[in-house]
């Protein structure tokens, strides 16, 4: 990370409730989560949880849930829910544009962070602003002086079929977006 620019986000605090052997709720862990740069980038990734099934089980070991999973972006057998801290000037992504075969609820808590289309939209989310990926070609980029701070629930889906293409996974650079 550079040494000039503002420093990286404190870690998120992470509080993870459960059960005791009588079946009483109990605070199982509560711990701040340290991120780690994601697949050669600068971008920050944090595990707050990793979810295998549909429906969830809340009766399963809490180490499962929070082991960090720095390899892959989505969880393709459950949900997975995670913090992106994106450096100032930066992108989200060492490929820039990519699609995950995933349904994407994101909600930007701090800084302002431009999410990119491959049609060539621009959309500037502010603090508080949510998305909803829905599987497309997309890039984040960071334009700003200060860090910014994106949460994310991630679920498998199904392939995008547009007419009798299936839209598969791809990460590629596009024109008009510099490295």
């Amino acid at each position: 990370m550079s040494t000039t620019g503002p420093p990286a986000p404190e870690p998120v605090r992470r509080i993870i409730t459960g059960h005791d052997a009588a079946g009483k709720a109990v605070v199982a862990d509560d711990e701040p989560v340290a991120g780690y740069p994601f697949a050669g980038s600068r971008t920050l990734f944090t595990d707050l949880w990793w979810q295998d099934g549909f429906p969830a089980r809340n009766d399963d070991s809490v180490a499962d849930g929070v082991a960090r999973h720095d390899k892959v972006i989505i969880n393709p057998n459950g949900s997975a829910f995670r913090v992106v801290d994106t450096p100032p000037h930066t992108k989200s992504s060492p490929h820039i544009f990519h699609r995950t075969i995933s349904l994407d609820y994101g909600i930007l808590i701090s800084g302002t962070l431009t999410l990119v289309l491959d049609d060539g939209k621009r959309v500037v989310m502010k603090p508080g602003d949510v998305v909803v990926q829905r599987g497309t070609i997309h890039a984040w980029v960071n334009e700003t002086d200060e860090w910014a701070r994106m949460y994310f629930v991630l679920l498998p889906s199904h392939k995008v079929k547009v007419g009798d293409k299936e839209l598969d996974v791809e990460a590629k650079h596009l024109p008009g977006v510099s490295e």
